[in-house]
């Protein structure tokens, strides 16, 4: 499909995007390195997760009307629970009953089980990050930008500003902090069921592709092909002025050349064919892995095609202000069991050691249990990142909260308790993360400075 179509059946879908109209092949090179963010939106909990506590008390005196006794988890710390030096969360009794065949508790025991010791090795887990806020809003932005206060862009939409702003569809959003401070055009993929129909929109299903029926046998669409190009060549020798000829040049160029949209649909049906979005560890499958993997797919499928440098995946279920057991543990084995389809999707794509996943939330959850065993909003966070194959990082968490849940002063290069280091934030994150991904001194990214202290995480 041409690139023209392509962004005309764009507008007629209902899948909104907003792509650069002047960029061709020359300027449009496919990146060497992609970037993923997984935006767990409502805020997720840390202790559940990749920062877990155990069932200590450890709020029995200061809060006397909290649930569970005070204890921050309904489980214990399991030493069993580590892979690669990065512990996580045992999983509670989800369904009341253990070994239900598809039951809550079997299913996320299996997931986080599979997740972290197979993917710890690649893994960066920074815990103890204070937001500095609990409002959803300035939490997200936060997280995916490195600063409270309205006005810069998304690490995502920095990093495709940076590497290849023209590509058809550069910065990718399935939602969460996706601002762009108009550095990047950004495309809402929302519908990405579409994507075959979007990438072949005068397919031979279409009523007007061909009139056999009428008993004229014929293309319909090839002769209107035939009769624009025909016009525009007219047009072209027609022309007098300079510019008006070096216009409508590009504009044949344009038409005439086959660009690596084409690719698109193909490599999504590939993954999916080979890895299909219904898939699942049991059975029935949840809404909300599905809407993921589907994302997943496209995405791979988008870096793949050599259309896209960065995209936001996102997913929700994490704002259990009741009930907190049940639905976060649940949505966060949802979660992991994505970014597994993810990591298959990349490296069946052959991408898996160019592409950086960094997921992350608005911020954590109370290191306490409400009267409805529900947890509320608490400024205190985890990040993880997955490195690319072969890289050689990973295997390392950085940073700590305390055992209350609070955050601490870190040493900036090991990131262990000192009482003369500093707060770890995520302006302090994002800088770090700008520089693993080679975009710190780039023009834009001092446009919109992180005046903080470089923490050594990722070394």
């Amino acid at each position: 499909m041409k690139r023209r179509n392509f962004i005309q059946m764009l507008a007629a879908t209902g899948m909104t995007a907003s792509l650069p109209l002047t960029a061709n092949k020359a300027f449009a090179a496919a990146p060497d390195h992609f970037l993923v963010i997984v935006n767990a939106g409502g805020g997720w909990d840390p202790t559940s997760l990749c920062d877990p506590k155990g069932d200590l008390k450890q709020y029995e005196s200061e809060r006397p009307g909290s649930n569970k006794d005070g204890s921050i988890n309904s489980v214990a710390l399991d030493p069993t629970k580590v892979a690669s030096g990065i512990q996580w969360s045992d999983i509670p009794i989800i369904d009341g009953n253990e070994a239900s065949p598809g039951g809550g508790t079997l299913r996320v025991r299996e997931q986080f089980e599979k997740f972290f010791p197979l993917y710890a090795d690649r893994l960066t887990v920074i815990n103890g990050i204070d937001n500095g806020t609990n409002n959803h809003s300035s939490g997200n932005r936060a997280t995916w930008s490195g600063n409270l206060e309205m006005g810069y862009p998304s690490l995502a939409a920095l990093f495709a500003a940076s590497k290849n702003p023209s590509l058809p569809m550069a910065y990718i959003s399935n939602g969460g902090y996706d601002f762009t401070a108009s550095i990047v055009s950004r495309a809402r993929a929302s519908s990405a069921t579409f994507i075959d129909d979007l990438a072949d929109p005068n397919s031979a299903e279409y009523l007007y592709r061909s009139a056999k029926d009428s008993g004229q046998d014929i293309d319909i669409y090839k002769e209107i092909k035939i009769a624009q190009k025909q016009r525009l060549e007219r047009q072209q020798a027609q022309a007098v002025l300079p510019l008006r000829r070096q216009q409508l040049n590009q504009l044949f160029t344009v038409r005439q050349e086959d660009n690596d949209l084409a690719l698109l649909s193909t490599a999504k049906n590939e993954i999916e064919n080979e890895m299909p979005v219904n898939g699942h560890m049991h059975s029935p499958v949840r809404n909300q892995v599905r809407s993921f993997k589907s994302q997943a797919s496209l995405v791979a499928a988008a870096f793949k095609a050599g259309v896209a440098a960065s995209a936001n995946i996102s997913t929700g279920g994490f704002d259990t202000h009741g009930n907190h057991d049940s639905g976060q543990y649940q949505s966060l084995g949802d979660l992991l069991e994505g970014i597994i389809y993810l990591q298959e999707a990349l490296a069946f794509a052959g991408i898996a050691d160019k592409t950086t996943v960094v997921i992350g939330s608005d911020f954590g959850r109370t290191p306490y249990y409400n009267s409805g065993n529900g947890k509320d909003h608490w400024p205190i966070t985890s990040m993880m990142v997955m490195h690319p194959t072969g890289s050689g990082k990973g295997g390392k968490t950085f940073g700590l909260s305390t055992d209350k849940f609070r955050s601490q002063k870190l040493d900036l290069s090991t990131g262990g308790i000192n009482d003369a280091g500093q707060l770890l934030t995520p302006a302090h994150v994002n800088l770090a993360l700008r520089k693993e991904l080679g975009i710190a001194d780039n023009t834009l990214a001092v446009r919109f400075p992180l005046n903080v202290d470089d923490f050594d995480i990722f070394s």
